[in-house]
């Protein structure tokens, strides 16, 4: 097999054009007609490249599980790894399938992704968290220097490191060095990549943590790469990892995987194999102008170089007209019809990819200079800045498997000093958790949630009428 082959694709639709008689799931019979507005939307295509587990490869006897190992191992060929996986659950099933068999200490960053977190409700891991430290001008999560998790590395002796490269906001560490360091204490480094598929197609992007050497990353193909939304690859230095992390995907993966999906991250696999490059190359050509005329812009702010390692992430402010991040994404949601990715108090950020045309582009930026000269008009104050003080992590009662299966209830915020958290408290974005299951309120933190809280920065797991979940037998 070469990278211009898509097997898993290949076989599945030779399957479809078989015309096989169906007696097998799933109930449409792979037939569009039962549901018109579906077909209208969908075609009927969609439909008949569904069956629950059936292909047609004589060379693997229809077996589809040997014809996914096949397209996997292109997958592992094109992205430098020794083995891949492909995940129809996303990186969040990816990072549960990575995680999920550390028995040991894992040291994680806070500002790690939530499914970081229910990977270790799931497994057996002790978590140690590296505090999170945030940029004065922006509340930008940075990322940790070698030293801070080589000192950690030393007081825990962890089993497993986990790593985001990069941020939402596009922020990347030296990850060649910390996995240095990392594999001098007997570390594994597992990297959750999934903002950086892309950065194998272009060298003015960082490198990825395979390269940097990394035992297993998980990328969300579907973000920056373009196959559908719940589709994500897994990718392997280690193979020892590599059958601890299948096993875990049996446990944990649906037993009726779409057949669509595996087939759709082959195809996307051939295509970038051959004109990923190009592609990547043409969107960050697309992100510069966008970043340029931006610049250009009265009153819009665009995050330092120095803060986005990825410039195909374009966040900027209208701060000093007087627009919270939060009121730029609704303005140019009703007003202009775009849409960007996220929005915090002082920013958005729109995310240019590969799908992105010059047309595109420039509605974003027609929408931003409008909305500026809009602003100017009224003649505005800026908006208040803030200077963010962080609470000191919590104290950790029990761990997060332990507090999370026991018996619940709610208290006002304005009680919980001392009570044990029952849930997640967490200021999105950037999404770093103030306080989890299991961790003891201080009055710093309550503090800190009163202070996100009035500038209208949401906080997921705070209730109305400010209450939040204690254990109930605090």
């Amino acid at each position: 097999m070469t990278q211009e082959s898509a097997p898993f694709w290949d076989a599945l639709h030779a399957y479809r054009k078989k015309a096989v008689v169906p007696f097998h799931t799933p109930g449409h019979k792979l037939n569009a007609g039962l549901f018109p507005r579906l077909e209208a939307v969908l075609g009927s295509g969609f439909f008949s490249l569904d069956p629950s587990d059936q292909v047609e490869d004589p060379e693997t006897s229809n077996d589809f599980e040997q014809v996914l190992r096949v397209a996997e191992g292109l997958a592992a060929e094109l992205f430098g790894a020794k083995n891949t996986l492909f995940s129809v659950n996303g990186t969040t099933g990816g990072l549960h399938y990575l995680l999920m068999p550390v028995t040991g200490t894992l040291l994680v960053p806070r500002f790690s992704h939530q499914a970081v977190y229910s990977a270790m409700i799931l497994g057996e891991a002790k978590a140690v968290y590296l505090p999170a430290s945030y940029d004065p001008d922006w509340f930008v999560p940075l990322q940790l220097q070698g030293d801070q998790i080589e000192q950690a590395l030393i007081q825990c002796q962890a089993e497993a490191l986990v790593l985001t490269h990069p941020t939402y906001y596009g922020t990347a560490a030296n990850v060649r060095d910390i996995v240095k360091r990392a594999k001098s204490h007997g570390s594994l480094v597992i990297a959750d990549e999934a903002h950086g598929g892309h950065f194998l197609f272009s060298d003015k992007l960082p490198g990825t943590a395979l390269e940097c050497g990394a035992d297993a990353v998980v990328q969300s193909t579907h973000k920056t790469l373009g196959s559908f939304t719940q589709t994500s690859m897994l990718h392997f230095n280690n193979e020892a990892w590599y059958r601890k992390a299948v096993q875990a995907q049996r446990a944990l993966q649906t037993t009726s995987p779409s057949m669509v999906f595996f087939a759709a991250l082959d195809e996307v696999r051939r295509v970038l194999a051959s004109q990923g490059r190009d592609m990547v190359g043409r969107a960050l050509e697309l992100a510069g102008e966008c970043r340029r005329k931006l610049s250009e812009l009265k009153g819009v702010e665009l995050l330092p170089s120095h803060l986005q390692a990825d410039p195909m992430k374009i966040v900027f402010s209208l701060r000093d007209l007087g627009l919270t991040g939060i009121e730029v994404e609704r303005l140019l949601r009703m007003d202009y019809n775009v849409q960007v990715e996220l929005s915090d108090y002082y920013s958005v950020l729109a995310l240019i990819s590969m799908g992105d045309t010059k047309d595109s582009v420039e509605r974003l930026v027609e929408a931003v200079a409008d909305l500026s000269k809009r602003r100017h008009q009224l003649g505005l104050a800026p908006l208040k800045r803030y200077a963010m003080k962080v609470p000191a992590l919590p104290p950790i009662v029990f761990g997060l498997r332990q507090a999370f299966f026991r018996k619940q209830t709610t208290t006002p915020l304005s009680r919980a000093e001392g009570k044990i958290s029952g849930g997640f408290l967490t200021p999105y974005p950037p999404g770093v958790p103030v306080i989890a299951p299991g961790e003891r309120f201080t009055a710093e933190v309550i503090e800190y949630l009163f202070w996100c809280h009035s500038i209208n920065w949401p906080v997921r797991g705070l209730m109305p009428e400010q209450k939040v979940v204690i254990l109930e037998d605090n």
